[in-house]
């Protein structure tokens, strides 16, 4: 199994806790709310990497998360490489702010904005060749 394989794998059973998440976002439950903030950081981790290993499996080297989404846009494998950018804000500060006010801000956007880009992204997934 390819690495681009293994990471797809990973991203997809992530991508179901966060869609689950998503879910039961509006109970309102603070335990909720994390979960959703933490199933969010790993499915985005686990995206941006996914594209890493998809740009080095067709030769471009990027390391860096926003140099990932700069070649993945340039290479019109992202359509809305702006949206990437805040999420990957979004995943910085929470993964890094413990002040739940701050973190309040991104939850909207996490169930919606930035899921329906990651449920696109789940698709496009499933639609490429990996060469194994």
């Amino acid at each position: 199994m390819s690495r681009l394989s293994q990471r797809i794998e990973n991203f997809n059973k992530a991508f179901e806790i966060y869609k689950k998440a998503v879910e039961e976002f509006n109970t309102d439950k603070i335990l909720t709310h994390m979960a959703l903030v933490q199933s969010f950081e790993i499915c985005f981790e686990l995206a941006w990497k996914c594209l890493k290993d998809y740009l080095a499996e067709n030769g471009i080297i990027a390391n860096y998360p926003k140099e990932v989404i700069k070649e993945a846009f340039d290479k019109e494998t992202l359509k809305d490489a702006q949206l990437w950018i805040y999420m990957l804000d979004a995943r910085n500060s929470t993964s890094h702010e413990y002040n739940m006010d701050k973190v309040n801000k991104y939850l909207s956007n996490m169930c919606t904005i930035y899921f329906e880009e990651l449920t696109k992204f789940h698709s496009w997934l499933g639609e490429i060749k990996i060469n194994e």
